[in-house]
């Protein structure tokens, strides 16, 4: 009998995927190189080592850095063209259904560090009927804008499901981010401006 897999086993390949589909669309596009370094776990000491460990492509983040707290994450990304950098959260879950309940939590994480982007990611299933429901009725849960010392901010949120034996995202629609290629058009937006 096989046995069952947790949630942090996902994590490589939902990585690899999203990697390689960011990538794959900004060269499709022709937008400029952009490099993802990934964290997994605290927030501050990994992106301190992803700077210290690749200096020439992420100084760019350094003063983030120093000034956001630190976060126990599922996964994180700093993605970056080594002028500019975002963030992306990924809360990963393993459950029947995710609800309110772990929306909330990647809301919380994104807004306390400052992360433009977030995924709420659950492994062969999809939301709750009542977070489906909110996110479909709801667009400011998944376009957050708060004005934190005087400068406006932006959180671009969605829900999706990993399919972990075709290894592909099953997209809910849900939220302001519904595919990667949409994540991919936010950021290409964030490094154009």
């Amino acid at each position: 009998m096989p046995t069952r897999r947790n949630e942090v086993s996902y994590y490589p390949e939902i990585q690899q995927f999203i990697e390689a589909q960011l990538k794959s669309n900004f060269r499709a596009r022709h937008w400029r190189e952009l490099e993802v370094f990934w964290g997994i776990g605290e927030l501050k000491t990994n992106l301190q080592r992803i700077i210290n460990a690749n200096p020439e492509k992420c100084a760019c983040a350094s003063a983030f850095a120093q000034r956001v707290p630190p976060l126990n994450l599922d996964i994180f990304a700093l993605i970056t063209d080594g002028i500019k950098f975002e963030l992306l959260i990924l809360e990963v879950k393993l459950m029947n259904s995710a609800g309110l309940k772990e929306w909330s939590q990647l809301v919380g994480y994104c807004l306390v560090s400052g992360a433009k982007y977030g995924l709420l990611v659950n492994i062969d299933n999809g939301a709750s009927p009542r977070l489906a429901q909110i996110l479909s009725t709801e667009d400011h849960l998944s376009h957050i804008k708060t004005i934190v010392n005087d400068a406006n901010h932006e959180h671009c949120l969605g829900f999706m499901q990993w399919d972990s034996l075709t290894q592909n995202f099953e997209y809910s629609n849900l939220g302001l981010i519904r595919s990667l290629s949409e994540l991919s058009n936010q950021l290409a937006a964030a490094f154009t401006e």
